[in-house]
């Protein structure tokens, strides 16, 4: 096929076309050239002088004012110029810049003070003191804060919040929906017997529990039985660990044999001491300890924790006596049933105590190592005891205040009387006790039974006589004459004397603080065993013997 030039030479409509084209893209180059050379023109053309400056003040409010300043007139206006509109308070403080200008600039001028455009002057209101009312709400606060804190967290409930709030839901509404019901009963305390608590078992001082029984019985002349009054203490001693099974038969073992791998292991409390309030004041009746004096053990008597911390003590529970006629007057003679029915050991005056007891010694020493306390009740005629641990929902409901007068502010122990400890705790609302709401509770469903075993306590004395006044504490004037024999004999008779916590309370009322240190690191060393280089100095037996004569 052959083509000739023509073929490629532009046809009449294509010049005509190409030419339009070229014409448009031509004024378009022209139209951008002009504007790029007003817009850099403009850019670089110099800005003219403003004919004043504008200063910025920040109130102590938070509030901004702009100022305007003639030019000039920034070399002859002061700082206080410029305040003098504004009503400040005379204790007022202002900053320029980052730079606290003292008496509103002292009559310096705003170019001496280095204000300039765009400058900004703060006024900063001075603080206000603490007022009555302030300090006030800062103490309701942290009495707030106290309150908030509960023994166990994820049992605690408020009734009284979500009742407020049910009743605010439905105000305009007739009744309460399926919603506001289910809503009301997860806010009440679910009571079910607990079969374990954080202690297996707990040992008995033989010799403590004998002297706090003896304590209680006092004989009068010219009575042929005596007088029996209920009492109570502190029990102080030691958390450790052993073995569940202590009687298990001996393993074969080899070298490689691990000694623990095999063997279950519990938490278990020795009491080695006991320790009572002086001048306890039983109901008029004797049929009831003083509770006042046993909710207080913990926080009214601060040298007894004081005393047991150098000793190496912690607190682990307590000990009341109660009378075995205290229900009689209860029980139906003609029934025969009612005959055989022992009396309770524990009843709501003792549950609460307790309870307010063990929630005080979590708070002081941590929710692990205080939930560990046990309570004990002794027969105030026989001296028999039992051991019990308070289940958790106890402790959480007593620490909200939920039994009806049985945490009463203190009051005249003569005012209480067995009428105030029955076996029926009434509560202030209702709680769940086999999914059914209630406000009677039965009290031995806030009570854990707990093993309990006998042995002889490291600061518990010789004997089981008292070795204390029951008045005021001090020592009896046999244990003083017992003392000063034993300063005039060796090391051995005296220390034997001195393991004793009452008797330790009782020096401690005229020794030094820091002879009461010596002498407990001293006593703590010999009954751990540690006798052999453990002896008094002459100066210390000089201060005892000067206290004991």
């Amino acid at each position: 096929m052959r083509v000739s030039s023509r073929d490629y030479l532009p046809s009449n409509h294509h010049c005509r076309h190409l030419g339009r084209w070229m014409g448009r893209f031509t004024l378009s180059l022209a139209m951008c050239l002009v504007s790029f050379h007003f817009i850099f023109c403009h850019a670089s053309s110099p800005v003219p002088p403003s004919s004043s400056m504008v200063v910025r003040l920040r109130l102590a409010d938070g509030s901004m004012e702009r100022i305007q300043i003639a030019e000039g007139k920034e070399e002859a206006m002061t700082l206080e110029d410029i305040l003098h509109q504004f009503e400040l308070a005379d204790d007022a403080t202002v900053k320029v810049g980052n730079h606290v200008v003292e008496k509103l600039g002292g009559g310096c001028t705003l170019k001496d003070l280095g204000i300039q455009h765009g400058s900004v002057i703060t006024v900063v209101a001075k603080t206000a003191p603490k007022t009555e009312s302030s300090v006030s709400r800062v103490a309701k606060a942290k009495q707030e804060s106290a309150k908030s804190w509960n023994p166990y967290p994820d049992l605690a409930k408020d009734y009284s919040k979500a009742l407020l709030k049910t009743k605010t839901r439905r105000s305009t509404q007739s009744g309460m929906s399926y919603g506001d019901i289910a809503h009301l009963q997860s806010s009440l305390h679910m009571v079910d017997p607990q079969k374990e608590g954080p202690l297996k078992r707990v040992y008995m001082c033989r010799l403590s529990a004998e002297r706090f029984h003896n304590n209680g019985i006092v004989q009068k002349k010219g009575k042929s039985k005596p007088d029996i009054s209920c009492r109570c203490g502190l029990l102080l001693g030691t958390i450790q660990k052993e073995r569940v099974d202590q009687h298990r038969p001996k393993k074969a073992r080899t070298s490689l044999s691990s000694t623990t791998s095999d063997s279950e292991y519990c938490t278990v409390a020795k009491v080695q001491a006991v320790w009572e309030p002086p001048g306890q004041s039983p109901s008029k009746d004797g049929m009831l300890y003083d509770a006042n004096a046993g909710q207080a053990l913990l926080t009214k008597y601060p040298r007894v924790l004081a005393i047991a911390e150098k000793l190496g003590l912690v607190p682990m529970g307590w000990i009341f006596s109660y009378r075995d006629s205290r229900l009689e007057e209860n029980y139906d003679k003609k029934d025969t049933n009612e005959q055989d029915h022992e009396p309770q050991a524990l009843l709501g005056m003792d549950v609460a105590t307790g309870a307010v007891l063990q929630s005080h010694n979590m708070k002081q020493l941590g929710r692990s190592e205080g939930n560990k306390f046990v309570t004990l009740a002794m027969d105030a005629a026989t001296g028999a005891t039992e051991a019990f641990q308070l289940s958790d929902v106890t402790v959480q409901m007593v620490h909200e205040n939920m039994f009806e007068n049985l945490v009463p502010p203190p009051q005249p122990p003569a005012s209480l009387s067995q009428k105030n400890n029955l076996p029926i705790v009434t509560t202030k609302h209702a709680v769940l006790v086999d999914g059914r709401e209630t406000t009677q509770l039965e009290s031995v469903l806030c009570l854990v039974n707990t093993a309990m075993l006998s042995h002889e306590g490291n600061f518990a004395g010789k004997t089981s006589s008292s070795t204390v006044k029951k008045s005021n504490g001090s020592l009896t004037n046999k244990v003083q004459k017992a003392l000063l024999k034993a300063l005039d004999a060796d090391d051995r008779a005296i220390f034997e004397e001195l393991c004793d916590f009452n008797v330790l309370m009782a020096l401690d009322q005229s020794l030094s603080p820091t002879d009461m240190d010596t002498l407990c690191g001293l006593v703590k060393k010999w009954a751990r065993g540690q006798k052999q280089g453990t002896t008094l100095d002459s100066k210390l037996k000089l201060q005892l013997k000067s206290v004991l004569v």
